[in-house]
């Protein structure tokens, strides 16, 4: 097994016992898996919520192939169980901005990039998760081809260029050889999963603490998570849940799996999910959103107020470090909104009237009791709309998704009002993360 998972890794040697040979056809090539029916949670319950590995990429392949262009080799996995609303963007990636704007705008659809990942009922052990993101490669016409399995609802997306706008995968080895790798994984995810658990269970941090598995096959994207070469990377992280901030505890199991035997390294560790004000007594840093001036547009009985913004690092004023840089960690529930007159009154936040994707930002009509906001991508796709719930609270539309440096956020009113002089201010919801911006429109 040739990993790269984070350090303090530790090896546990597990027993090979009797084999049952399961034939699934995924490329053009037949893969084998060997199936170890023996190994078992001994002492723990197994509770199932979704498709297994086999059973969502079998449903997606299915499909994929007979897409044109192909044949299509799988070359990356990704399996989210997470047990709270939870978006992979707020862990971020190596290119955080121009992976989150550039992947998201070029698939409308619950994918990594856009959206919240449905809530996970099940246990860790069991290796099922009610979403799947599969990403398969044609040496025929160079493109990849991005397919979901969401609780067996299977959809595929257009085929786009590799290298392309949207690559967030690893560039060495490449596809070919990352499918490759692939094809000498030899067991389901629920037998992975519980040689994952049984590794990482002695070290949980807290049990009463909602955590996020992800589980990974061929080439790692999340930034410092690490990988594994011909097996399944196991990493439980909290960071990208709803609701935690801060310093948090990580695991990882790295699980190689062939018909030769059974490998698992695995280790605690922790990191920072969001900036901190401070950091053990020490200055820490800001989240500064700096705004470029807004433009106006009115359209059938609303106007539209639209602006690009930067979700910038600063350190604070007593550092020796000085300047912005773009931010990585800044999560939409972090964050809470107010427009304002000149004198400081706030002025009444409405419910939105476009609450999941849609098209254009001009299908978002004005509620004629309030403002509302809406963040789209740097080029102009829904992300996120902010408002006034059925509950009387300001919230998102979806629980949780990823703040970052050139999307756009536009203020939504009725044409009658007039925001000239008004002020947006944006600050922060938790205790530990300073969140500033405002702007004079």
């Amino acid at each position: 097994m040739t990993a790269a998972p984070p350090t303090r890794a530790r090896r546990v040697a597990m027993i090979a016992t009797v084999a049952v040979v399961v034939v699934i056809s995924i490329t053009l090539a037949t893969w084998v898996f060997v199936v170890n029916p023996l190994v078992q949670m001994t002492g723990s319950q197994t509770r199932d919520d979704g498709p297994t590995f086999y059973q969502a990429v079998s449903q997606v392949n299915g499909s994929v192939q007979k897409e044109t262009g192909g044949p299509w080799s799988l070359f990356s996995m990704l399996g989210i169980a997470a047990q709270l609303p939870f978006s992979p963007n707020v862990i971020g990636y190596p290119l955080d901005n121009l992976t989150v704007n550039s992947c998201g705008a070029l698939f409308n659809g619950l994918t990594l990039w856009n959206g919240s990942i449905p809530v996970f009922t099940g246990t860790f052990n069991s290796g099922t998760a009610p979403f799947w993101q599969f990403a398969f490669y044609s040496n025929t016409t160079k493109d990849v081809l991005v397919a979901t399995d969401v609780l067996g609802a299977v959809h595929l997306f257009t085929p786009e260029p590799y290298p392309g706008v949207c690559s967030p995968w690893n560039s060495v080895p490449g596809p070919l050889a990352w499918s490759e790798a692939l094809s000498h994984v030899s067991v389901d995810s629920p037998f992975a999963a519980a040689a994952a658990w049984n590794a990482v269970s002695a070290n949980w941090p807290e049990p009463s603490e909602p955590f996020v598995q992800i589980m990974t096959l061929g080439p790692n994207i999340f930034d410092g998570m690490g990988y594994v070469t011909g097996g399944y990377l196991f990493a439980f992280e909290r960071c990208g849940l709803e609701g935690v901030s801060g310093v948090q505890p990580h695991l990882y199991a790295a699980v190689n799996w062939s018909k030769s035997g059974q490998a698992v390294g695995s280790g605690p560790g922790g990191g920072n999910c969001a900036a901190l004000s401070a950091f053990q007594g020490k200055p820490g840093e800001n989240y500064d959103l700096l705004f470029s001036p807004f433009a106006e547009r009115n359209i059938s009985g609303a106007s539209l107020y639209t602006g690009p913004f930067q979700v910038a690092f600063s350190f604070a004023a007593n550092d020796t470090l000085t300047g912005f840089y773009d931010g990585w960690g800044l999560a939409n529930w972090m964050t809470g909104w107010n427009l304002s007159t000149p004198s400081g009154s706030h002025l009444p936040l409405a419910a939105p009237a476009c609450i999941s994707w849609t098209p254009s930002i001009d299908d978002c009509s004005s509620n004629s009791s309030g403002w509302y906001a809406v963040v789209l991508s740097q080029s102009g796709e829904w992300i996120n709309s902010y408002g006034r719930q059925p509950n009387g609270t300001p919230s998102w539309a979806e629980p949780v998704t990823a703040l970052v440096s050139h999307q756009q956020i536009v203020i939504v009113v009725p044409s009658s009002w007039n925001l000239s002089g008004d002020v947006l201010r944006v600050n922060s919801t938790v205790p530990n993360t300073t969140v500033l911006g405002s702007l004079t429109l």
